[in-house]
């Protein structure tokens, strides 16, 4: 899984999957923290031993755990995997009929048993289907090895009713695992299918129908963004010197800089040809100077196959409330072409185009 804010290996810059995710954790921490305070309230005012010092803790994890993604001092995996550790461990400790439970009964299974469909819909959930499919292995077989000691030599041994109940729940959590597997397949071949329709098969970036969703969410939302948009200077040039081949490698050269150089929330999106995009939270003057800077400089220094110094010109729009996305990428492409007539190798601000920004790098 890939991180929020980047546009570092998937066109989905703004991850969609890890919002749908981290919205799924959410609700799974809350109902898991819910569940152990109504049981604890269900036993009181005799709560078992047991409970009455594992689901508050067990509550407090799944809380603090939601806190700590929330706050980004935790990602979300090992989040996950810590709040389903806590909740397995519990549960499969809920599956010996421990002295004055209240939930185990001599050859019956606890009441445990119901929440296991849960830890495994919730690996799937929240793992890749490979991590998945290994978590609820591991779980199922630990569950397994405790009913079978119980059955071989518990204190209710040889119960036919005990070993009833076993194959039961045993035959659920294997029929669920196996579902749960084939929907994972299921799901990982729908989310790369949908990634190859929103990434540029060449360089790997965004391709421009992603960027315009991208744009389209960002005007939905109602939050403002910077736009540049980009393009390479004499790029026919190189193709007709060194060859196309030659000048796929200089755009990958240049997918791979721009994607580099991306801030926190940052989308790179190759819009057309030799045109790219860079879809940017608002940043200080400073900062996106800066930024652009270094990407300029890197382009210079970079050798693909004897093409060196890549120089581009750059168009900047900063949005405006209420303002299509459309306009704004309209506003920038004006601007990147007032940049190309001033000579290429430049920066065109669109709200300052009377005042000079172009900063030559390298050779034109």
């Amino acid at each position: 899984m890939t991180h929020p804010g980047s546009d570092s290996t998937t066109p989905l810059g703004w991850e969609d999957t890890e919002r749908t995710q981290r919205r799924m954790f959410g609700q799974l921490a809350w109902v898991g923290a819910l569940a152990c305070l109504g049981t604890l309230a269900f036993q009181w005012p005799t709560p078992t031993p047991r409970d009455l010092i594992a689901l508050p803790l067990l509550a407090a994890l799944l809380l603090g755990l939601l806190l700590a993604v929330r706050r980004g001092w935790l990602s979300l995996i090992p989040a996950a995997r810590a709040a389903l550790l806590g909740l397995t461990l519990y549960f499969l400790v809920g599956l010996w009929p421990w002295p004055g439970s209240g939930g185990g009964h001599l050859s019956l299974l606890s009441e445990s048993t119901y929440w296991f469909p849960v830890l495994y819909a919730g690996a799937f959930l929240l793992f890749a289907p490979r991590e998945a499919l290994r978590w609820s292995a591991v779980t199922y077989l630990l569950a397994l090895a405790v009913c079978l000691y119980r059955l071989l030599w518990g204190p209710e041994a040889r119960s036919v009713d005990l070993a009833a109940s076993v194959i039961q729940f045993q035959m659920v959590g294997l029929i669920m695992i196996l579902m749960q597997a084939t929907f994972g397949a299921q799901r990982g071949q729908l989310l790369a299918a949908r990634q190859a329709a929103r990434q540029d098969p060449l360089t790997g970036l965004a391709n421009r129908r992603a960027g315009e969703e991208r744009l389209a969410e960002l005007a939905h939302a109602g939050r403002p963004f910077t736009l540049v948009v980009f393009d390479l200077d004499h790029f026919k040039a190189v193709n007709d010197t060194h060859g196309h081949a030659v000048g796929d490698r200089v755009l990958q050269m240049t997918a791979r800089l721009s994607r580099g150089l991306l801030p926190p929330g940052g989308v790179a999106t190759r819009w057309g040809g030799e045109e790219f995009l860079l879809i940017l939270p608002p940043l200080e003057p400073g900062a996106l100077q800066t930024l652009l800077d270094a990407l300029r400089a890197s382009l210079a220094r970079e050798r693909v196959d004897g093409v060196r110094g890549v120089t581009a010109s750059f168009g900047v729009a900063v949005s405006a409330p209420g303002e299509p996305p459309e306009r704004v990428v309209a506003r920038a492409d004006a601007a990147m072409y007032a940049a190309k007539a001033r000579g290429r190798n430049g920066v065109q601000h669109a709200e300052l185009a009377s005042v000079d920004q172009s900063l030559p790098v390298g050779d034109a």
